[in-house]
């Protein structure tokens, strides 16, 4: 079956209460994926530490390969702070981690069922994970998912532009495209075609929390309205559970409009657990026919 590469953090959030859970973007869009049963590749690092040895136990656990998880001795694995206030959350993300020094990996087995590549925005700040992702793009010429993640102060406008430029899909949420765009007077679809077009994108995909999701491309705009929340815990994770069902349903050629139906109707499920992952593969059952 179809698969996904996916590239980039692994880290454990960390709560106010001491709690963690393992995340990180494109850790939890391969986790899903798993929990889907397409068996994504996953390359990214971790520490030679604690954290680093649970994270590569869960996910043989979870029944993903770890065959693309590098050991780097001399620095952590990542980690990240969570503060709610509000209702919302604050980020407090660990600079010079593991993950920031993710190496080019060899790509000689595992990749031969990946059809599309996918990869954040945060670990693009290091120089070093940066030019791996780039040689992954560069090797592989798979057709690139990438997710805009704006993390103060880990970004700017022009590098986020020069790394989505010319890309297949390409996910921000209404925030986002409103900080990256250059005609803000436009209404929010009017913006993001033309965004999507100065960019040379050829579907831009915009979260909009509880307004929904939209998707932009040279021949439609697909919309949708968030799913209800039965038991809202959090919503952390949820943009990465949305990105993971939109990667789900591309491998496996849905219309645009059925996957951002699946692809809200799974991030609303995350909201409500807390953290951005699950282990009860129960917690996958609803979409798994769809699916397969």
């Amino acid at each position: 079956m179809s698969t996904a590469l996916i590239a980039g953090e692994v880290l454990y959030d960390i709560f106010e209460n001491g709690n963690k859970i393992m995340g990180g973007a494109p850790f939890n869009v391969a986790w899903h994926l798993q929990g889907f049963g397409l068996n994504p590749l996953f390359i990214s690092a971790v520490g030679q530490d604690d954290n680093g040895s649970e994270i590569q136990e869960a996910m043989q656990a979870w029944g993903m390969t770890t065959q693309g998880i590098q050991i780097v001795p001399d620095y952590p694995t990542g980690t990240v702070q969570i503060h709610f206030k509000n209702g919302t959350h604050d980020f407090d993300i660990l600079e010079n981690v593991a993950y920031d020094f993710i190496q080019t990996p060899s790509l000689d087995d595992g990749i031969e069922n990946c059809k599309i590549l996918y990869h954040g925005s945060l670990a693009l700040r290091s120089p070093v994970t940066r030019e791996t992702i780039t040689h992954l793009r560069q090797d592989t010429n798979l057709p690139v998912f990438i997710d805009v993640n704006l993390r103060a102060p880990f970004w700017n406008a022009q590098q986020i532009k020069e790394i989505i430029f010319g890309a297949n899909w390409v996910k921000v949420n209404d925030e986002e495209l409103l900080l990256l765009a250059e005609n803000k007077g436009r209404d929010l679809v009017s913006c993001a075609q033309a965004f999507r077009e100065a960019h040379q994108i050829d579907v831009l995909i915009i979260t909009r929390g509880e307004q929904g999701a939209f998707m932009a491309s040279d021949n439609d705009v697909a919309s949708v309205k968030s799913a209800p929340v039965s038991n809202m815990i959090d919503t952390v994770g949820a943009g990465d559970g949305f990105s993971a069902m939109t990667i789900a349903g591309l491998l496996q050629g849905w219309e645009y409009q059925e996957i951002l139906e699946s692809a809200s109707l799974f991030a609303s499920k995350i909201c409500g657990i807390r953290g951005a992952i699950n282990k009860d593969r129960s917690f996958y059952d609803d979409f798994m026919d769809e699916i397969h």
